[in-house]
């Protein structure tokens, strides 16, 4: 190993509270623009369409979802490549790792898009479509999966982009797109009038020009160089990489199957109570992305530091690995904190923003964020157990923290407690899954301390 990369690499020397804010803050930035295209799309949507529109993009989110976990494949499966073999002194492997990233992104991100245009109509019904909601579904699933392979390829670029160490440059990339995005939504919607359809075309182009964003920096790499045999494909490293990125990846896929027996329960429930069908699938997909905003904060803060873990863990700096990690639990638990008081106390204001409904609309909509979003102030801790595992090139244990609070507990409450409390009970898995989620990470964070403690540096 060659210890002089820890020396010269800014990762293995400066104060790492320092590190954390010069990875974490633009990596906040980007997820929380990232969230924001749906975010935008749906405040318009909810203005210009009304809550069916909204009923829509919930309905196409899980497909988009799919998307997402391709490109956390291979984006956060070539950042840890990047990174430990970075801290190894082996640039010409890291270099080789982003050209078979890019290459198996590209040709899988072209099929599914392919795929999920062709079956697009019976996918939305899949994810609980009602009939009142499917045709806003279909007119907008048709222009969005046109943008995945934007979407895919160019968050992988953006993941190596950060582990290269320019993430102001990262964030640029995925800013930009947000802009344009926000800027075309009310010309598309209001002025041509083009509703769910002109929503989705903003959102495609803006993502094609963050592409391009991401696209230039190839050629600008700071710490490796980009070469024509970088981009022949290695079976070996791209299964190394996928293994790598497979538990964000598979956390991704997870929510898919998450939103599909959410929106199934929801109406089925929903339809033998008060609120109706359309009415409990629109308002807790709109209380899911009201929180993925302000949980991409806690996210960022957990992905701005698995580049100093993974070059850490990788120059053998078990202390500063260690450091690193409890200084993100700390910061994400302060922010799932102060998002759990925004949620109790401000649910009706939140809801809002996305236009006003009927009084039972806003009735659903005040349950979904105080009963499901009961427990979030506990979320910290599994934000960051997954990336530390994956950091330090341990896939299957970075699966098992991910995945627990979704697959591992979410689904089997939803089905149990929705049988015995009907539509409240879908609400009440929530809450249930994050305390078990919780035992699970800390019992599965403490051990590997444990034994980073008894490894000579």
């Amino acid at each position: 190993m060659d210890k002089a990369s820890a020396v010269e690499n800014p990762l293995g020397y400066e104060r790492v509270g320092k590190l954390l804010a010069r990875y974490a803050i633009p990596s906040i930035i980007s997820l929380i623009i990232n969230s924001l295209y749906n975010m935008v799309d749906q405040i318009f949507i909810g203005q210009g369409v009304g809550f069916l529109g909204n009923g829509a993009t919930n309905i196409i989110a899980p497909i988009a979802t799919i998307a997402i976990a391709v490109s956390t494949l291979f984006g956060d499966g070539v950042a840890a490549y990047f990174s430990l073999h970075l801290g190894k002194g082996e640039p010409e492997k890291s270099a080789r790792g982003v050209g078979n990233s890019l290459v198996s992104s590209a040709v899988i991100s072209i099929v599914f898009a392919v795929l999920a245009f062709a079956f697009l109509k019976p996918l939305c019904m899949m994810f609980g479509a009602t009939e009142n909601i499917l045709p806003y579904a279909v007119g907008y699933g048709r222009i969005i999966v046109a943008g995945f392979p934007f979407v895919i390829v160019g968050t992988v670029i953006n993941s190596a982009i950060r582990t290269d160490g320019s993430p102001k440059y990262a964030m640029f990339a995925m800013m930009i797109g947000a802009i344009i995005n926000t800027a075309l939504d009310p010309v598309f919607i209001f002025v041509l009038r083009w509703g769910v359809e002109g929503a989705a075309l903003a959102t495609i182009l803006s993502q094609f020009i963050g592409f391009l964003c991401n696209f230039a920096y190839l050629f600008r790499f700071k710490h490796i160089s980009l070469k024509r045999s970088s981009f022949l494909v290695e079976a070996c490293m791209v299964g190394r990489i996928a293994s790598l990125g497979f538990a964000s990846c598979f956390n991704n896929l997870t929510s898919t199957v998450v939103a599909m027996v959410s929106n199934n329960l929801l109406t089925k429930y929903g339809a033998l109570s008060e609120f109706g069908p359309d009415i409990p699938i629109t308002t807790f997909g709109l209380c899911m992305k009201v929180s993925m905003i302000a949980f991409s904060v806690g996210i960022g803060v957990a992905s701005g530091s698995q580049p100093i873990l993974g070059f850490n863990y990788g120059a053998e700096k078990y202390k500063r690995v260690k450091q690193t990690f409890l200084l993100s639990v700390g910061i994400c638990t302060l922010i799932t904190v102060v998002a759990w008081v925004i949620f109790q106390c401000f649910p009706l204001q939140l809801i809002r923003i996305f236009g006003t409904e009927s009084k039972l609309y806003e009735k659903f909509a005040v349950q979904c964020f105080r009963i499901y979003l009961l427990l979030t102030f506990l979320n910290g801790l599994q934000m960051c157990a997954g990336v530390l595992f994956q950091a330090i090139g341990q896939p299957v244990k970075a699966a098992v923290a991910s995945l627990s609070k979704q697959l591992l507990f979410y689904v089997p409450a939803m089905l149990i407690v929705s049988r015995i409390s009907g539509l409240t009970g879908v609400l009440w898995a929530g809450p249930v899954a994050d305390a078990l989620a919780f035992v699970l990470c800390l019992v599965l964070c403490v051990r590997e301390l444990r034994k980073m403690d008894g490894m000579p540096e």
